[in-house]
Parts: C-alpha cells; structure tokens; sequence
C-alpha cells in the first residue's frame, strides 16, 4: 500500500494525540490530518477541487448530527425556563431511590430506549432529567452519564426500530430470526452491566442524604411552580420518538411545545430569553440550585460543530479517495480462524469509527467489505451481522470526536473522557462477542471452510 494512502491515517492519530497530550483543542489536531490528507491524496492523482467536492460531500453527510446539536442546543434552555427539567428532578426525587440511582439509569434507559428505538431521544428526555437528580443526590455525573449511555446502547442494539441495528441487518442481508438467534453475548453483556452498576451502588459513597434532596426540593418549588403542566414538552417528545417521528422532527415539536409554555407560563423579559437561548440558561439564585439548573445555548456547542465539520470534511476525502477499503483489506489478512476473524472484524471497527465521525459511515465501509471474507463461512452473514451490532454499532460512543458520542455529551453536561471509564456496555460487549466465537451456532452450526479465508 502506498505510503500516501497511510498518511492520512497516521496524521489523524498523530494529530489527535498530540492535541491530548498538549492539551489543544482537537479540531486543531483535525486540522493537521486534514492539511497532510489534501498533499497525500493529490500524490496520488486527486486534484484540489476533487478533494474539496469530496469534503463537501462528507460534511453534508454530517447535517442530520449537526441539526441534531443545534436542536438540543436550543431545546435544553427552554426545558429549564419553562420549568420542566426542574418539575422532572422534584418528581424523580421523590419517586426514584437514588441509593440505586446507577443501576436504576441503567434499566430505565434499556426500556426506554428500546420502545423508542433512539439513544439520542432516550438521553433528551429521561436521560437529562436522570442526570439533574444525580447532580441534586452529589453522585458522579461521570458514573451516571456512563450508566444512562450505557443503557440507550442497550436498547439501541436490542430496538426492532433502531435505525442502526435495521442498517446492519440491511448491509449484510440478515433477518430479524437470524438476529435473534445471535443474541446471547449482548443479553449476557447486558446482565454483567447490571450487576455491575449495582456493586458500584452498593459500595459508591451515599452522599445524596434525605435532607440534602429536601433541600433541593424546597430551593426547587420555591424557584419554580412545581405542577404537571411543565411536564407536557416531555409528554410531546416521548410520544413523537414513540410514534417513529425523526429525531430532527420531534426535537422541533419539543421546542415549540416549550416555547409556547415559556411565553404562557413565565415572565422571563425578552434580554434573558435571548440571552439564554444563546449562551445557555442561569438561574442565579445564589444558592446550590445554580449548580443543578443551567446548560444549553448555542454559543455553548459551537466548537462542537466546527469539530464534526472538520470531521466530516476529512472523511469525505477518505471515503472518496478510496483510502478506507485497502487498509481494511490489508488488516484482516487470511485466517480460518473465527476468534481471530471476528477480533479482527472489531479492531478495524474501533479503527473506523476513530477515522469517522458518525454511526453510518464504519457501517457501510465494514458491511460491504467484510460480507465476502465472512461469506465463506457457513452461516458467516450472521456471524458478520451479530459482529458488527456488538462492535460497530455500540463503539462510537467511545470516541469523543464521534458525532454521536458528542451528542450525548451535550446533551447531559458530561465529556465523554469522564463517561469512558463508565461506559461498561460499549466497552464489555465487543469483548464478550469475541470469546463466545469460538462456539458461535445458528441452525445446523458453524463451521468453518478448510480453505483459509
């Protein structure tokens, strides 16, 4: 392979790295990547104005992502001026023992999202107001953000609705039955997280005494009129996620169901309305509530979006040039062996995902470069299928720089460093799907062929 075609890919790393190590922002490690792909890909017969239409192309396939951030931008300011994040905390003190708060965000989330099908629509709604208990009980938003994500994972691997799961099915040409006979590392996967969050709730110091949540229930209703009626903006982005609405469709629905109960229900002047929506909201009680209710505004995600920007402009390039499919084809080597097939199969995932900024992207690449390799095995589309929900599909939240682990991020106040050690799910279950290889079985078995593959 051509040393221009692996530079790109070593300036990434490198470049990432290094803005880690010396503590810059990673877009300028993008950056770098981006200036030694556009002199590595034209040595290998690109013109500038190819490689720029390649970018572009990569950007706007990153416009679902960035519409998505803006939305949450503008939607999490509303929540918490017109009440209802502060109606859901109140409530969700009352009602949910935080003495198990881990494993409770972990099983709520599961459910939720796999009746909507959405890990983002989980996070904006049971997810945020989760993660505002959490900070009014003292635990570690770190371990109850890895404990949310953790959870919509589940449910998005599992979800007969997860558009991810449904474009891996699709991209190997695999059934629903077939799925469901490849489950058991991730039902297994899923029960060790469980059990694990709730050790660390045993044993994880109980900060959250009930006079600490009385208080935060009295600064709150004293704050805020505590009622159901805040609660309706919840109620209409639930039910858009649960009828299959886009998430782009029902985080509009949601804004302008809080819009309208902001402007009927408050007195807010139009500065701090503006100024909120911009630059996220603040209470400015002069107490600990200050801590608990703020976040949001655009000026707040704009780096953000300028790192998926530069992201997706890379990847375009990448994609295009044709950079991705050699080095796919160069790592798995030949083997007969399903253990190293299939470990392969994940570290080239992880690879992808580090290059991509999105869930998509490492889907297809993989799917149609692997399908032919793994087809030669009895029964290898599922082995293929099942490798790739329990790998590629859980393993972008584990990148920061990934459109989908940034998501997240913003939407509960929590970097995605802080969540890595927590994110058991996404970190256990390409694990787990290695070892159980070795005697992976459909109808009839599998076994695979002499001939080395």
């Amino acid at each position: 392979m051509p040393m221009a075609a692996m530079l790109p890919i070593l300036s990434l790393i490198a470049g990432i790295v290094l803005s880690l190590m010396i503590g810059f922002p990673l877009a300028l490690g993008i950056v770098f990547a981006i200036l030694v792909t556009l002199v590595s890909v034209k040595r290998l017969g690109f013109s500038w104005k190819q490689q720029f239409a390649f970018g572009w192309e990569g950007v706007k396939q990153t416009k679902p992502v960035l519409m998505i951030l803006f939305l949450v931008g503008l939607l999490i300011p509303l929540l918490m001026m017109g009440g209802t994040i502060p109606a859901i905390i109140y409530y969700g003190l009352s009602i949910v023992n935080v003495s198990y708060l881990l494993v409770l965000a972990f099983l709520m989330t599961s459910g939720v999202s796999y009746l909507l099908g959405t890990s983002v629509g989980t996070l904006s709604t049971i997810g945020l107001s989760l993660m505002g208990i959490a900070h009014a009980a003292d635990i570690s938003a770190g371990m109850v953000a890895g404990a949310l994500i953790s959870g919509a994972m589940v449910g998005e691997r599992f979800s007969p609705i997860s558009s991810s799961r449904l474009l891996v099915l699709s991209n190997v040409g695999m059934t629903e039955a077939q799925d469901r006979q490849t489950r058991r590392p991730a039902l297994l996967t899923a029960g060790i997280c469980a059990v694990l969050f709730l050790v660390f709730d045993l044993f994880r110091a109980q900060s959250g005494s009930g006079d600490t949540i009385g208080m935060y229930q009295e600064l709150l209703s004293s704050h805020y009129t505590i009622s159901w009626l805040p609660m309706l903006p919840l109620v209409v982005l639930v039910a858009s996620f649960s009828f299959r609405v886009k998430a782009v469709t029902a985080l509009l629905y949601g804004i302008v169901a809080s819009a309208i109960l902001v402007l009927l229900t408050t007195s807010l002047d139009m500065s701090t309305f503006v100024t909120s929506m911009l630059t996220g909201y603040e209470l400015n009680s002069g107490t600990s509530l200050d801590e608990l209710v703020h976040g949001g505004g655009m000026l707040s995600i704009l780096s953000v979006l300028l790192l998926i920007i530069l992201a997706g402009f890379l990847n375009g390039i990448l994609n295009k040039a044709n950079l991705l499919t050699p080095i796919v084809e160069k790592m798995m080597g030949r083997t007969n062996n399903k253990t190293v097939l299939v470990a392969k199969a994940a570290v080239l995932s992880l690879l992808v995902v580090i290059i991509s900024c999105n869930q998509t992207i490492p889907i297809l690449v993989l799917g149609s470069t692997l399908l032919g390799r793994f087809s030669k095995l009895e029964s290898g589309r599922e082995l293929l299928g099942r490798t790739m929900m329990d790998t590629t599909l859980v393993m972008p939240v584990l990148v920061p720089w990934n459109g989908l682990a940034m998501v997240m991020a913003i939407t509960l106040g929590v970097s995605t460093p802080e969540t890595l050690p927590f994110l058991f799910f996404s970190l256990l279950l390409p694990i787990v799907t290695i070892l159980s290889s070795r005697t992976f079985s459909t109808e009839g078995g599998l076994l695979p062929n002499k001939k080395a593959i």
